[in-house]
């Protein structure tokens, strides 16, 4: 306890250190916002990513979700649809009472596309839906009224089964057990209706094929799944929409995991300018802060004083940040559920979920990262006695007895951050770890190198200004360093993450080049087009073979299988004698594994499945079949692949066809004679297309050429928010620099005037501040250079393949290092504009009079 004399100095010297705070940052405003606008920056981005990550996995968990209520499974068919008479069958023999059948239909309903949702009221529980609100008078209206249609958002709609099955006549009838429902409904004609029309029928408002139940949706326990799932015939499948959302986590972890590393780079830019801001401070208040430790202020309570200071500054930057991250977070929210449908699955999220999590991850981050960055300024002022306090010099030469053990120390970190990245397997969040300690060790090295090169540079006969300027850098440097090193860490990162995209371009470009064997692909598509999917109508394969100038054609099974208990993508192929010069294989005699699998021995797993799942050539693979259950077969070979994320397999069709009924394409690839057209080819493909698509079959012909331009269009979107990410580094770090400029040439502010005094003019001190903002950002630009080297390496070799499972091959692109330098260059200079024409309108007599 504290006597009352001593308590009464404790709380005026607390008042005074608040005073004295509140009088520094009233008088430098600028300073003050831009240190909140560097960490809201850094916070938006955070909350931003999170936002746009969470929103997408909400969006797929809201359509998996739709309509299905407390409904816990659903049943689909391996291929086509569920049959009718199965529903009865599990209704009422096997005795599966909480069951709903559902036939789905894409539409376009007032200029947008639509789903349209068979259902049976009276076993469907609609007003349990998740988030479907349907009143009393609509389900009247869905019961009684014919064409009766329920609008539940833009994008679903809902309908009694029957009326669905009213618009499409002339199909075999679908039982319906409910006992108010009777066993089928009738057109007014007389006629049984169905859920889908014949080959070529159209609906008033949309189209669909095929017929049968799209999938039956059950509330069931765990054992009760289990028991059905035993009972359940090779053709149908039993899914919980748990383990739905499971692997779309299992199949996105990767992507957001880089996003959010991306967005942490952007907060660690920031910490480096939040460092620099409270030294910024802290060398500005040095007279202040002696003057309160002779009346009386101690250390400590200087440390604390600082500590709270910087965490007010967190808050109120965070609650900047939350707000300019939701803005944020829509742009990007459109960048990641255009990747996630071009890579994964489709989803559509027009929403933010702003979660309290969400909050209190972006504002944790931010104000553990302020307080850390404000731990070093906070201590060297509480360490250093008054007189030192006032003294430039003793920082400046503290600072120079620091650089080596901080270079040591970086050395370390850089050492341990490869032993980490080598030692630490498969782990992806372990790579970024090691990827973080790169940086933070490379960054401690920088002050070391930078002395050592001004020193060299000033060996060098240049001109006085040059000199003057390399001079000025120098007596500042620590300063000036955090500024250069913060500026050096966001250019280095758009150095190797351009390095790591112009890399992957380049390869899967030359991968594109070689896999597509053939001149023209006719592909059935879903309702996007952006992936093959569907059947082709059984006479187009006949079609185009008795085409003239078709020399050779292969065909393609687009599907899904069950492989390793994991639902995988899966092409089933009838090759032509062409097809094999379109797989690489990564280990193994090539025309041996070929030979092999036109034999139909085995079959072929791309890299990233052969990385994800730790197969090689010559291990066996689980696959649940249609006809014969789980089989193992053989892996003939592992051939490179850019087209799955999580990986994908190739069947032989005679392989394929032993253990399952179907017998469909979805694409069918042709190789032209040589001296054919292939452009006549291609317009008589699509004559015929057009035709089928009146007829309501989407799909598509493309020539190979076409392929590759639409791939590597998906490639561009899939990059555009790394691009934004990169973008948004670069700003944190410019608007450090434009504040560590303000600060360094406006404490110079007695310094210029005496320039002024001895004789120089205006524009030469404008002269003297622009060659030091060059020189800073030329450092800065260099700098980046072996930094954004390291990170394309770790980028490419380590995290790109730990993420994703592909490796691809390191591309040097000269104008890279150029584009470093020359933003480095023209952030620096930019960031100095303001500063320049304040000191080339500054008063010589104020310059003199500061103190």
């Amino acid at each position: 306890m504290c006597t009352k004399v001593a308590c009464a100095v404790y709380d005026m010297s607390n008042t005074l250190l608040a005073r004295a705070s509140w009088r520094f940052f009233t008088r430098h405003p600028w300073q003050l916002w831009l240190t909140l606008l560097s960490i809201a920056l850094g916070t938006a981005v955070i909350i931003a990513v999170d936002l746009a990550n969470q929103s997408a996995g909400q969006s797929f968990r809201a359509s998996v979700n739709a309509l299905s209520g407390t409904m816990t499974h659903e049943i689909t068919a391996v291929r086509g649809n569920v049959p009718d008479d199965f529903y009865r069958q599990l209704r009422v023999e096997w005795g599966y009472r909480e069951s709903a059948p559902v036939v789905e239909v894409a539409i376009e309903k007032e200029g947008l596309q639509a789903t349209l949702l068979g259902i049976d009221p009276f076993a469907a529980p609609l007003q349990q839906a998740a988030g479907v609100d349907i009143d009393a008078e609509e389900v009247r209206q869905l019961l009684t009224e014919p064409g009766a249609r329920v609008r539940i958002s833009d994008e679903l709609w809902v309908a009694d089964i029957a009326t669905v099955q009213g618009l499409a006549p002339n199909c075999p009838p679908i039982p319906s057990p409910s006992p108010a429902r009777g066993e089928g409904s009738k057109t007014e004609d007389g006629r049984t209706s169905c859920p889908f029309p014949p080959c070529g029928g159209r609906l008033g408002w949309g189209e669909c094929s095929a017929s049968g139940l799209t999938k039956i949706q059950l509330k069931l326990t765990d054992e009760q799944a289990a028991e059905l799932q035993a009972r359940l015939p090779p053709a149908l499948k039993l899914e919980s929409f748990a383990a739905r959302q499971q692997v779309f986590t299992q199949m996105t972890q990767a992507f957001s995991t880089n996003l959010l590393a991306m967005s942490l780079l952007a907060m660690l830019v920031g910490a480096f300018l939040v460092y620099n801001t409270m030294t910024f401070s802290v060398l500005q208040r040095r007279q202040a802060f002696a003057i309160g430790r002779m009346v009386g202020v101690t250390g400590g309570q200087l440390f604390r004083h600082l500590l709270l200071e910087a965490l007010v500054l967190g808050v109120v930057g965070s609650v900047l940040g939350v707000l300019l991250g939701v803005l944020l977070g829509q742009g990007l929210l459109v960048l990641v559920t255009q990747t996630i449908s071009d890579l994964y699955v489709s989803v559509r999220a027009t929403d933010l979920l702003l979660t309290p999590v969400v909050l209190l991850k972006g504002v944790g981050i931010t104000l553990l990262a302020v307080l850390v960055a404000t731990l070093a300024p906070a201590w060297e002022a509480a360490q250093v006695s008054p007189v030192q306090v006032q003294r430039q010099s003793t920082l400046e030469q503290g600072n120079q007895r620091r650089g080596t053990g901080l270079a040591v120390a970086g050395v370390v970190l850089m050492l341990a951050s490869a032993g980490l990245i080598g030692y630490s397997g498969k782990q992806l969040v372990t790579g970024f770890f090691g990827l973080f300690l790169l940086i933070v060790g490379y960054s401690l090295c920088v002050p070391l190198v930078l002395r050592m090169a001004l020193h060299g540079l000033q060996r060098l006969r240049l001109h006085l200004l040059l000199r003057m300027a390399i001079r000025g850098v120098q007596a500042s440097l620590s300063r000036t360093s955090l500024a250069i090193i913060a500026l050096t860490v966001a250019v280095s990162a758009t150095v190797g993450v351009s390095i790591m995209i112009g890399s992957f371009r380049a390869s899967v470009a030359e991968w594109l080049e070689m896999t597509l064997a053939s001149d023209v692909y006719v592909s059935a598509t879903s309702q996007e087009a952006s992936r093959v999917d569907g059947s082709l109508h059984p006479d187009w394969l006949a079609r185009v073979q008795a085409l003239e100038g078709v020399e050779a054609v292969s065909t393609g099974r687009t599907t899904r299988l069950t492989v390793e208990d994991f639902p995988m993508p899966v092409l089933v192929l009838q090759p032509s004698r062409y097809s094999g010069r379109g797989f690489a294989f990564l280990e193994g005699d090539a025309a041996a594994i070929w030979q092999r699998f036109l034999a139909g021995e085995g079959l072929l797993v791309s890299e990233p499945f052969a990385y994800h799942r730790g197969k090689r050539r010559g291990d066996t693979v689980q696959v649940t079949t249609e006809v014969a259950g789980k089989v193992n077969l053989p892996v003939l070979g592992v051939f490179r692949d850019y087209s799955a994320t999580q990986g994908m397999v190739v069947l032989p069709r005679g392989l394929y066809e032993r253990y399952w009924a179907d017998r469909g394409i979805s694409s069918i690839g042709i190789q032209a004679a040589a001296g054919a057209d292939v452009a006549a080819l291609k317009r008589q493909l699509q004559t015929w297309a057009g035709e089928l698509q009146q007829a309501g079959q989407p799909l598509v012909v493309r020539s190979n050429q076409d392929i590759r331009e639409f791939s590597l269009q998906v490639f561009d979107r899939t990059f555009a928010i790394t691009n934004v990410l990169r973008l948004l580094v670069i700003i944190v770090a410019f608007v450090g620099v434009f504040s560590a400029l303000m600060a360094l040439f406006l404490e110079k502010g007695r310094e210029f005037a005496i320039l002024r005094a001895t004789g120089f003019t205006p524009q030469q001190l404008q002269r003297l501040v622009l060659g030091q903002a060059a020189l800073i950002g030329l450092l800065a630009g260099l700098l980046s250079l072996p930094l954004g080297w390291l990170l394309s390496v770790v980028l490419i070799e380590i995290i790109n393949q730990r993420s994703f499972g592909w490796t691809m091959q390191t591309h040097v692109f000269a104008l890279v290092p150029l584009q470093a330098v020359a933003l480095a260059l023209v952030a620096a200079l930019l960031a100095s504009i303001y500063p320049v024409r304040r000191i080339g309108r500054a008063s010589v007599r104020e310059g003199l009079d500061a103190r």
